[in-house]
């Protein structure tokens, strides 16, 4: 299921959503400057965490999304 749509405050609707590592890049990740940095240690820490064969959930809290 894909991210839902921003509400009329520019904000995901209050819940948890599930979605792929491409998804949250494509959303929230292409902007340049101190986002694109952040979103260049994310996907690294995604990538090690994939590596171990053991990830089951790569939870991303609030601050990544709505800074």
């Amino acid at each position: 299921m894909p991210l839902p749509d921003f509400d009329a405050s520019g904000d995901l609707p209050l819940d948890v959503h599930r979605g792929t590592m491409n998804e949250v890049i494509q959303r929230f990740g292409s902007a340049g400057g101190q986002r694109g940095v952040c979103t260049l240690r994310l996907s690294h820490v995604h990538e090690l965490a994939k590596r171990t064969g053991h990830l089951q959930r790569f939870i991303i809290f609030g601050s990544y999304v709505t800074a």
